[in-house]
C-alpha cells in the first residue's frame, strides 16, 4: 500500500476510534427552566438525610411541617442556585486532575518527494517517515503537575464546602430574623391599633371640648408614628421573606412556614483567643487556602523542573530516489541559554507569596471578626437580660391597669398609656433577642463550626 495512503488511513482510524464527538448544548432549555422552577419537594426530602458535609448534619426533612433553622440550612445547601452553579466548578477541577495524568501523543510524519527530472528512468519517488515522542520532559514534571491539580481540586472542594457553610448560616440567620420580624410586626400593628383607638377617643373628647387641641395633636402624632412603625416592620418582614425565598431557591410568591425560634439560653461568655484557636483549625476557607498553597508549591516545583532541557526522541525511516532505505534515530533537546524557564519560575514564586500573604490576612480578619462579635454580643446580651426582666413587669402593669379601667378605678387613657408602654418594651425585647440571636449565628460562622459544639449555645 502506498505510504501516504497508509498515513491517511491511520489518521482516520485514530480520529474515529479515540476522539470525543461534539454535542451542542443550547443555553435556553429544560435545565434553565428547572432552576427557575420551585425546588422539588420530594427530591429535597430524599436528599436531606443523605447530606454529606463536614459542618452540617443530615436530617429528616418534612416540608409539610414548619421549617426549623436546621431544615432551612439544609434546604439552602441543596437548592440554592448559586451553590449549584459553584459546585459545577468541582467538575472543572476534577477534569484538570484527569488532564494532569495524560502523556502527550506521539507525532507521526510521512513525506513523499516525486522525481521532477532524472538522467534515466531508474529513479523513483522518495519518501520519509518519522515517529517522534516527547516523553522525557512530561515524565519529569508529571508528578508535580498531578500534585498541583490534586491539591487545587481539594482546595476547590473545601471552598465549596465553606460557601455552603456560609449560605446555610445566612439562611438560618434570615429564618430567625423573619420569625422575630413577623412577631415584631404583629406587636407594632397592635401598638398602632392602641394609638389609633386613643386618637379616636381624643377626637371625640375634643368635639365635646373635654380635651385641648394641643393634646389631640400629640395623640395624632403618636398615632401617625405608630402606624409608620407598623408599616416599616411589615415591610422589613416582607423583604426578609423574599430574601429567604431567593436563598432557598424558591420563587418570590412561595409562603414558607417557619417554626418559632428557639428561646435563647443565658450567655455564658467566651474567650476570643480560645475561639480564634478553634477557628484556625475549623474554618474550611483556611483549609482551602492551605490546599491552594500546597498546589502552588507544586506549581513552583513544576516551574523549576521546567528549566532543565526537554528531550525528544524520533525514529526515522526513509527511502531515497535510488531505492536506498535508511533507518535512524534523532534526539533533540532545548539549550538552556537565555530563557531557562526563569519567567515561569518567577511568576509561580510570586503567586506563592501572594497566597501566603492572603492566608495571613484571612487569619487576621478572622481574629478581628471574632473579637468584634464577642464584644458586641457581651453588650447586647446585658441589654437583653435587662429587657427580659422589664418587659414582663410592664405587661403585668398594663394588664392590671386595663382591669382597673374596666372597673372604673382608672381612666381609659391611663390604661392605654400603660398598654402602649408595655408594647414598646416588648418590641424592644424582641429586637434585643433578634440582635443576640443573629450575633450568635454570626459568631458561629466566624469560628467555622456550630456554637453547640463549643457548648456556647443550646
Amino acid at each position: 500500500m502506498h505510504p501516504i495512503r497508509v498515513a491517511l488511513w491511520l489518521s482516520a482510524v485514530s480520529m474515529t476510534g479515540a476522539c470525543t464527538a461534539y454535542h451542542a448544548q443550547p443555553l435556553e432549555g429544560p435545565l434553565l427552566e428547572a432552576v427557575l422552577a420551585p425546588p422539588d419537594r420530594g427530591a429535597l426530602e430524599r436528599a436531606a438525610p443523605l447530606l454529606h458535609h463536614p459542618r452540617l448534619a443530615p436530617l429528616t426533612l418534612d416540608l409539610d411541617r414548619p421549617l426549623t433553622p436546621a431544615g432551612i440550612a439544609v434546604i439552602s445547601v441543596l437548592a440554592n442556585p448559586d451553590l449549584r452553579a459553584l459546585r459545577t466548578q468541582q467538575g472543572v477541577a476534577d477534569a484538570q486532575v484527569f488532564a494532569s495524568g495524560l502523556l502527550p501523543d506521539p507525532q507521526f510524519s510521512l513525506g513523499r518527494d516525486k522525481v521532477a527530472s532524472a538522467p534515466d528512468a531508474t529513479y523513483s519517488a522518495a519518501w520519509a517517515g518519522s515517529l517522534a515522542l516527547d516523553v522525557l520532559g512530561p515524565l519529569l514534571t508529571r508528578g508535580a503537575e498531578r500534585d498541583a491539580a490534586r491539591q487545587h481540586a481539594a482546595g476547590m472542594r473545601l471552598d465549596i464546602a465553606w460557601a455552603e457553610w456560609m449560605t446555610a448560616g445566612q439562611a438560618r440567620l434570615l429564618g430567625v430574623r423573619l420569625d422575630y420580624q413577623q412577631r415584631g410586626a404583629t406587636l407594632a400593628a397592635e401598638a398602632a391599633a392602641v394609638a389609633d383607638r386613643a386618637l379616636t377617643r381624643s377626637l371625640a373628647a375634643g368635639e365635646r371640648r373635654d380635651l385641648k387641641a394641643d393634646e389631640i395633636e400629640l395623640r395624632r402624632i403618636a398615632a401617625a408614628d405608630a402606624a409608620a412603625r407598623a408599616l416599616a416592620a411589615a415591610r422589613d418582614a416582607e423583604a426578609t421573606r423574599l430574601e429567604l425565598n431567593r436563598l432557598l431557591g424558591f420563587p418570590p410568591q412561595a409562603q414558607l412556614s417557619l417554626a418559632p425560634a428557639t428561646p435563647l439560653a443565658a450567655w455564658t461568655g467566651a474567650d476570643a483567643a480560645d475561639l480564634f484557636t478553634v477557628a484556625r483549625v475549623a474554618r474550611l476557607d483556611l483549609k482551602a487556602l492551605a490546599a491552594e498553597y500546597d498546589s502552588q508549591q507544586a506549581v513552583v516545583r513544576r516551574a523549576v523542573l521546567g528549566q532543565y532541557p526537554r528531550v525528544a526522541l524520533s525514529l526515522n525511516r526513509a527511502r531515497d530516489t535510488s531505492h536506498v532505505y535508511t533507518t535512524g534515530q534523532v534526539v533533540s533537546l532545548d539549550l538552556p541559554v537565555w530563557n531557562r524557564n526563569r519567567g515561569a519560575i518567577r511568576v509561580a514564586d510570586a503567586d506563592r507569596a501572594r497566597l501566603r500573604a492572603e492566608y495571613a490576612a484571612r487569619l487576621h480578619q478572622a481574629r478581628a471578626d471574632i473579637a468584634s462579635l464577642l464584644g458586641a454580643l457581651a453588650l447586647d446580651e446585658r441589654a437583653r437580660a435587662a429587657l427580659e426582666t422589664q418587659a414582663p413587669e410592664l405587661e403585668r402593669i398594663a394588664t392590671a391597669y386595663e382591669t382597673a379601667a374596666t372597673r372604673g378605678d382608672v381612666t381609659r387613657p391611663v390604661a392605654e398609656a400603660a398598654r402602649a408602654a408595655a408594647l414598646e418594651r416588648a418590641l424592644a425585647r424582641l429586637t434585643a433577642q433578634q440582635t443576640c440571636a443573629e450575633e450568635r449565628i454570626g459568631l458561629s460562622l466566624a469560628v467555622g463550626q456550630p456554637l453547640t459544639d463549643l457548648e456556647l449555645a443550646p
